[in-house]
C-alpha cells in the first residue's frame, strides 16, 4: 500500500512525495472517494478543479487507456500506464518536500537551483542539463516558462518526476 509523505525529498527517476514510480494502481486505490471513466465523461480541466478529495481518472481509448489520480491537496497527479503502472507524479502547491539539493522546494526561485537547466520552450518546463546541455531524464520544473537568464526570480510552482520507460 502506498503512503504519502509530503516532506519526502524528490528522488530524479525514482519517487516523490512518499510514492515510487514502478508501484501499481491497487496500491493507491485506497486514497481515492471518487472515479470517473473517460469513455463515459470526456475529459476536461473541470474535473480535476472541482475535485474535492481524491479522483481517479481512467483515460479514454483516445488518450492511450491510462489511469491518472489527482490530489486536491497537497496539489498531486500519478500518472500510470495501460498496464497500472505508475510513470510519473506531479506535485504543487501544499507538496512541502526538497525536490532538489540545496534546500529548493515548491515556491523557491529556479535561479536558486545549482545545477544547469534547459528550457523546453514546447511544454515551458526547465530540465536539469548535461554537461552539453541536453536534458537530464527524470524530472522538470514548472517556473514562469522564460529562460531563467530572463526570469531568474520565476517561483517553482510545480515539479515532475518521471520514468516514461516504465509505460
Amino acid at each position: 500500500m502506498a503512503h504519502l509523505d509530503i516532506h519526502a525529498k524528490a528522488e530524479i527517476g525514482k519517487s516523490l512525495a512518499g510514492f515510487t514510480l514502478g508501484e501499481k494502481l491497487q496500491s493507491f486505490l485506497h486514497y481515492v472517494d471518487q472515479s470517473v471513466d473517460g469513455n463515459k465523461v470526456s475529459w476536461n480541466v473541470d474535473l480535476v478543479n472541482n475535485n474535492e478529495g481524491v479522483l481517479l481518472y481512467k483515460w479514454g481509448s483516445s488518450y492511450g487507456n491510462g489511469y491518472a489520480i489527482f490530489f486536491k491537496y497537497p496539489t498531486l497527479e500519478l500518472s500510470f500506464s495501460e498496464q497500472g503502472t505508475l510513470i510519473f507524479i506531479q506535485a504543487g502547491e501544499g507538496y512541502q518536500g526538497e525536490i532538489f539539493d540545496g534546500g529548493i522546494k515548491i515556491g523557491s526561485r529556479i535561479g536558486d537551483i545549482d545545477h544547469a537547466l534547459v528550457l523546453d520552450d514546447t511544454e515551458d518546463v526547465h530540465y536539469l542539463a548535461d554537461e552539453k546541455g541536453h536534458f537530464i531524464e527524470g524530472i522538470y520544473f514548472v517556473a514562469g516558462g522564460l529562460e531563467l537568464e530572463e526570469d531568474p526570480d520565476a517561483i517553482i510552482e510545480e515539479v515532475r518526476v518521471y520514468n516514461y520507460n516504465l509505460i
